[in-house]
């Protein structure tokens, strides 16, 4: 029998503080980044990949998860399609940046962060939130005398993450889930700050006037209502949904930017549905991106036409049909759940479809209003959102979704049993 020695346990112990302050530093990088640039969220993507490799034989079981499989095939389809289609080329591609998603949830239950690492966790995205938003109010309130033209224009307030208010606002909506998980747990001024934070929050995001932010926020409450109220009170849903369909509408007559947003859609729409094109019209550019994404499909509906190839592919379908778009506007079809099916043909839309109902299959996640909170929303924004199509929306998918899979296997207490 040997016996472990002091100094061997003191080596030790030193050296898993060091691996987890790696692995903190790394996600402090990961979160940054998103908000600043994508070097930095690059090499905190590097720090958690390292400690996730150290750490890796702990968590081999996961990868028999059903839903961790999902996600690695996700990742691996692209990345696969790319070598094929492209040879020695395919690094050049988007399929290789995917892979990453298989990287998240193995970071997050190889790390098993404790209550007060989580409780910690939801703060500082809470902090850098509040200091996102406050930027983006300073330029609203500095510029308030030309939002009235550039909401017009489909331009609106400034946002940190490169400008990208999508994620943005789903960024800040995900904060308040996070702030009313703290408000829930705490008393006294925490959680008068923590009310008072999703106030705020959810008045900017009428500000910011973000239409996947704003659909995902009363989607968000209403799966929350639904989850708190007792099961013979559920019908209270009936007297909710109406309430709640005021909100915007209070909005719309008390904040003036919230009003030239709606008043933009509502005109960009009267254009687009007469197949009537004019430049700068945002959400016709979007609703043509989905017109090519389902004329592609129809034509390359079994084999799709490759990941690397879809964008070629969808060009030529602008200049063919639309040649009024500039080639700047050219974009992939505005749904994920195209992007693969347009790629990946049947097989891809099947690796989606089960990506997506996977939980739902789950016990555990099925339950969790944290988690069906943070991924209803996501899962049907899929529809006319991309947020695998790029460094920093993919990074907020993927880690969000991991660490509230985790949050839900924490609360019940079964995250071993998902690890060993």
């Amino acid at each position: 029998m040997t016996i472990k020695t002091p100094d061997k346990l003191f080596s030790s112990s030193v050296l898993h503080q060091n691996l987890d302050c790696v692995a903190y530093a790394g996600v402090f990088l990961l979160l940054t980044g998103f908000l600043l640039n994508r070097v930095t969220n690059n090499i905190g993507a590097i720090l958690i990949g390292l400690y996730t490799v150290i750490k890796i034989k702990e968590i081999l079981p996961l990868f028999r998860h059903p839903w961790m499989i999902s996600f690695i095939l996700l990742g691996t389809i692209p990345f696969i399609s790319d070598i094929l289609s492209e040879g020695p080329g395919f690094y050049q591609e988007r399929g290789i940046m995917k892979m990453i998603l298989v990287l998240f949830p193995a970071f997050i239950f190889a790390l098993k962060p404790g209550k007060k690492e989580i409780n910690n966790f939801m703060v500082f995205f809470i902090m850098l939130m509040f200091l996102s938003t406050c930027y983006s109010l300073y330029h609203y309130i500095s510029s308030y005398g030309n939002m009235f033209l550039t909401y017009k224009q489909s331009r609106i307030v400034a946002t940190l993450s490169l400008g990208d208010h999508i994620r943005i606002s789903w960024a800040t909506l995900i904060s308040c889930l996070f702030a009313f998980h703290i408000l829930i747990k705490n008393r006294g001024t925490l959680r008068n700050l923590m009310i008072f934070y999703i106030f705020f929050q959810v008045f900017f995001l009428h500000i910011l006037g973000s239409k996947t932010g704003l659909i995902s926020l009363y989607l968000t409450i209403l799966i929350m209502i639904f989850y708190l109220l007792p099961g013979i009170k559920k019908w209270y849903l009936l007297i909710v949904l109406p309430l709640l369909l005021l909100m915007p509408l209070a909005a719309y007559k008390t904040i003036p930017s919230f009003e030239q947003r709606i008043n933009f859609i509502k005109y960009d729409f009267e254009h687009y549905i007469k197949g009537e094109y004019k430049e700068g019209l945002s959400d016709a550019v979007r609703y043509y991106s989905l017109k090519a994404g389902k004329d592609i499909v129809s034509e390359h509906l079994l084999f799709g036409t490759g990941f690397s190839r879809l964008q070629s592919i969808t060009n030529k379908w602008y200049q063919k049909n639309i040649p009024a778009i500039k080639s700047e506007n050219y974009f992939l079809p505005s749904s994920e759940i195209l992007i693969y099916w347009a790629s990946g043909g049947i097989l891809g839309l099947l690796i989606f479809v089960y990506h997506i109902l996977s939980p739902i299959f789950d016990n555990t996640l099925r339950n969790s209003m944290w988690f069906m909170s943070f991924f209803i929303p996501a899962a049907v924004s899929f529809t006319f959102e991309t947020h695998l199509e790029g460094q920093l929306p993919l990074f907020l998918y993927g880690f969000l979704s991991a660490f509230f899979w985790y949050l839900a296997y924490d609360h019940e207490g079964i995250v071993e049993n998902v690890v060993q």
